[in-house]
C-alpha cells in the first residue's frame, strides 16, 4: 500500500512518464503490457522468512500432454502474484533450454530465437539481432563487447558418433574471435554409465552453462553428463581445474563426509562470490541410487589452495518436485535462494513447473506452480528475480569514537555479472546536502552509502536517499529521525516511491530534474510521512 500523502507526488511524477510517448515503439514484435506503478520496497534480511519482493523474468513453454506438441513459448515479466507486466512470444524450433532470457543492463534482455541472439529493450521495444546462436546459454563478455554461445559437435570415434561441445565467442558483427573445444579435455570413456543419448549420438558432455568471470578472465563451463564443471582460462584456453566426477577437488557433503560424486546432471551454474557457486542438482542418473529422485538447490564453497569443495547449503526437495531436466538456482539480496523445478510433470502431483523461493532455514517463502490445464502442461527452464530500479535499505545509525554517520545498503536492480555505475543524492529537510556516484557490485551484493551526521542540529529531521541506476531509474528511501544528544529513528511506516521507467533522457539530466521536483514536493509537504 502507498501512503495517500504520496498521491499528488505520484501524479506529478507521471508527467515525466508521459514524456516517454515522445519515443515511439519502433519494433513490431508483440509488447502486450507495460505497467509502471509505485511499489513498496521491503528489504528482508537473512533472519526473516519472508519473500524478497520484486518481479520475475522467465520463459514458459506450453505443450499438449498427448503428443508432446509445443503450443507456444512466451517470455514473461510478472509480479510475485502472477500479474503480467511484459510479454513477448518466442518463435522457432529447438528446446526450451535454448531460449533462456536474462537482463544484461537495466533496460535490455538477452535471449535467443530463430537461430539469432537477440537484445530486447523493454522500454523502447527495439530489438537488435546478431547472426549467431547456440544451445542452452548465451553469455555476454562486457569487457570485450562479445558473446559466448555453446555449440554441439559430432565426432566419430571407433565407429560411434559422440556429441561434444564447443564454446564460441562472437563479436556483434558475427566474427568468431575465440573457441574452446571439450574434445581436447574429455575422453569418450567418460560417457555416462546410463548411456545418455541425443538423437542417435552418444551425448558425452551436454554442456549447459558458460559463466564468464570478467575479473579473472575465466569461464566456468558446466557439463551436465560429466557431473563436472571446469574453470577455463580465457586467455590461454587451458583448464585451470575441474570440480565433480572428473575433477581434481576433494569433495565433501554438507555433513563433512567425503564423496566421489557431489551432484548429478546439474544445470544453471552461477558464481555468487569469490569462492562460492550455486547450481541446480537435478539428481538424474544418480550413480549411488538411481531411484533417489530428490532434486536440490545447492551451494558449493571451494578452497582453491587446498583443492577442497564443500556443500555449504542445500535444499533437498521432496519427490513431488523432482525435475529430471531443466532447473535454476539463484541468490537473492536477502540471502534467500530462488529455484526452478521446471519440468512439465513431477511424481505424485498434477503440477507442472514449480518456482520456489527458500530461506536459509529451509522454509519456502514463495512458490508459484503451473497446474495442468485441460490437456496442456507447462515447463520453465530458468528464472530471474528483478527490480526496475535500485534497491535501498533503511538507514542504520553508526556511532564511533570520532564520528557518527548514517549508512544505507544499496543493490543493483538484478543479479548482474558486471559492475554498473549509478548516482545518488542525500536530502535533509528539503536541502540537498550530498551528491555522488556509486558502483553497484556484481553478484547482487550490496554497496554502502554513508553520511556523517555530527553537524546536524538537535530536533526532528526528514532525510532521504535517492539512488539512480545507469539509465536513470530512481529509488527513494525517506525516513524521519530525532537528534537529541542520542540518535533515534521514529517508528514510522516505511514507504518508498519508485519510478521504474527510463524515458530516453540521460541519467544525470533525469536525476537533476527529479531533485528539483523532489525538493519542491518536500517543501510543499507532499512527501512527508505520518507517524505510525
Amino acid at each position: 500500500m502507498i501512503n495517500h500523502r504520496f498521491t499528488k507526488a505520484t501524479s506529478l511524477l507521471l508527467i515525466l512518464v508521459f514524456i516517454s510517448s515522445l519515443y515511439p515503439l519502433s519494433d513490431s514484435s508483440k509488447l502486450t503490457a507495460i505497467v509502471i506503478q509505485p511499489i513498496d520496497i521491503l528489504f528482508l534480511n537473512s533472519e526473516t522468512s519472508n519473500r524478497f519482493e520484486g518481479y520475475n523474468l522467465f520463459v514458459v513453454e506450453r505443450r499438449t500432454s498427448a503428443g508432446w506438441i509445443i503450443v507456444n513459448r512466451t517470455m514473461l515479466i510478472t509480479d510475485l502474484d502472477g500479474n503480467i507486466y511484459f510479454e513477448r512470444e518466442i518463435s522457432g524450433s529447438g528446446g526450451l533450454a535454448d531460449h533462456a532470457a536474462e537482463f544484461i543492463n537495466s533496460t535490455t534482455i538477452l535471449y535467443s530465437e530463430l537461430g539469432l541472439t537477440r537484445l530486447w529493450n523493454i522500454e523502447t521495444n527495439v530489438t537488435t539481432d546478431f547472426s549467431f546462436a547456440g544451445h542452452h546459454d548465451t553469455e555476454r563478455n562486457y569487457a570485450n563487447d562479445t558473446y559466448f554461445v555453446l555449440k554441439g559437435e559430432v565426432i566419430e570415434i571407433d565407429g560411434e558418433d559422440y556429441l561434444y561441445d564447443k564454446i564460441h565467442e562472437y563479436s556483434p558483427e558475427g566474427d568468431l574471435v575465440w573457441e574452446f573445444n571439450t574434445l581436447d579435455i574429455v575422453n569418450e570413456s567418460y560417457w555416462c554409465p546410463f548411456e545418455d543419448m541425443e538423437s542417435s549420438f552418444r551425448d558425452l558432455t551436454h554442456s549447459n552453462s558458460a559463466y564468464y568471470d570478467e575479473a579473472e578472465d575465466v569461464i566456468y563451463l558446466n557439463s551436465r553428463n560429466l557431473n563436472t564443471f571446469f574453470k577455463i582460462d580465457h586467455k590461454t584456453g587451458g583448464v585451470i581445474w575441474a570440480l565433480g566426477e572428473y575433477g581434481n577437488f576433494t569433495l565433501y557433503d554438507f555433513y563433512g563426509n567425503q564423496q566421489e560424486i557431489m551432484f548429478y546432471h546439474t544445470h544453471s551454474l552461477e558464481k555468487i562470490g569469490d569462492n562460492k557457486f550455486l547450481v541446480f542438482d537435478n539428481d538424474t542418473h544418480n550413480q549411488t541410487n538411481a531411484n533417489n529422485l530428490h532434486s536440490r538447490l545447492l551451494e558449493i564453497t571451494i578452497d582453491e589452495n587446498k583443492m577442497q569443495a564443500n556443500v555449504s547449503w542445500e535444499w533437498i526437495s521432496s519427490i513431488d518436485y523432482f525435475s529430471g531436466w531443466w532447473g535454476d538456482c539463484d541468490i537473492l539480496p536477502n540471502n534467500n535462494v530462488l529455484g526452478v523445478f521446471g519440468t512439465t510433470g513431477h511424481p505424485n502431483t498434477e503440477l507442472g513447473a514449480r518456482l520456489v523461493e527458500v530461506n536459509r532455514s529451509q522454509e519456502i517463502t514463495w512458490e508459484f506452480s503451473f497446474p495442468k490445464a485441460d490437456d496442456e502442461v507447462f515447463g520453465v527452464y530458468k528464472i530471474e528475480r528483478i527490480r526496475f530500479a535500485p534497491i535501498v535499505s533503511t538507514p542504520r545509525f553508526i556511532e564511533e569514537v570520532n564520528s557518527s554517520y548514517l549508512e544505507w545498503d544499496v543493490w543493483y536492480n538484478f543479479r548482474s555479472k558486471t559492475n554498473f555505475t549509478g548516482s545518488y543524492f542525500i536530502d535533509i529537510d528539503g536541502v540537498t546536502v550530498e551528491t555522488g556516484q556509486l558502483d553497484f557490485p556484481r553478484y547482487w551484493q550490496s554497496t554502502q552509502v554513508q553520511y556523517e551526521v555530527d553537524e546536524i542540529t538537535a530536533g526532528t529531521h526528514n532525510i532521504s536517499l535517492i539512488v539512480a541506476d545507469e539509465a536513470g531509474h530512481l529509488s527513494n528511501e525517506s525516513d524521519r529521525f530525532s537528534s537529541t544528544g542520542t540518535f533515534t529513528f521514529k517508528g514510522i511506516a516505511k514507504k518508498s516511491l519508485k519510478l521504474g521507467l527510463s524515458i530516453g533522457i540521460p541519467s544525470s539530466t533525469l536525476l537533476i530534474a527529479f531533485v528539483v521536483l523532489f525538493i519542491f514536493l518536500n517543501k510543499k509537504g507532499y512527501l512527508k510521512k505520518k507517524r505510525a
